[in-house]
């Protein structure tokens, strides 16, 4: 096991997982982390092939669920259990990582299906590849993709149908005109 070859290759995907599942950006990173020296410390235990990318995900996903778990108890009053994979992503987290003016896709982004909102964070917000996407994730390359096209399809669709962009088309008519 090469220690830092195994946060090179997780890390953005491990701290987009976390961040998918409501833990704020500063969180995300310190969890992952805490994950990597929790599997340093258990890697006696992993009974899967360093080189089998599905086997690290999957032991590593599960490593950062209980500790974001544990994290969600210590931080929240009656111990609530954080949320599953489904519900995840607070879109009050995604709206502190927008750039200014985007509230219109922060807003969509926060409608979107936890699924949905899962991959598109790990893809697009931490930059992370199909690859380490499908092996945390527990599913294939494949349904990554798949996840993605309907995410952005879905996405598309709010903005358009719903008016979510409204105020940013206004905000540019406004800034043509005064040009």
């Amino acid at each position: 096991m090469n220690l830092d070859t195994i946060i090179e290759r997780w890390r953005g995907a491990l701290v987009g997982l976390l961040a998918a599942w409501g833990a704020s950006p500063r969180d995300a990173v310190e969890l992952a982390q805490d994950t990597f020296a929790e599997a340093y410390l258990a890697r006696e235990r992993f009974a899967g092939a360093w080189e089998d990318e599905a086997a690290v995900g999957a032991w590593l996903r599960g490593i950062a669920s209980n500790l974001h778990l544990a994290h969600g108890r210590r931080r929240r009053p009656g111990g609530r259990r954080s949320l599953p994979l489904e519900a995840a992503g607070d879109p009050a987290e995604v709206e502190r990582a927008a750039p200014p003016g985007a509230s219109a896709l922060v807003e969509a982004v926060g409608r979107l299906r936890g699924p949905w909102r899962t991959v598109l964070m790990m893809r697009y917000v931490e930059g992370s590849g199909l690859a380490e996407i499908a092996g945390l994730l527990g599913i294939g390359e494949r349904a990554v993709e798949g996840r993605l096209r309907r995410a952005r399809a879905s996405l598309k669709e709010l903005i358009e149908t719903e008016g979510l962009a409204e105020g940013t088309k206004d905000e540019h008519r406004t800034q043509e005109g005064q040009a």
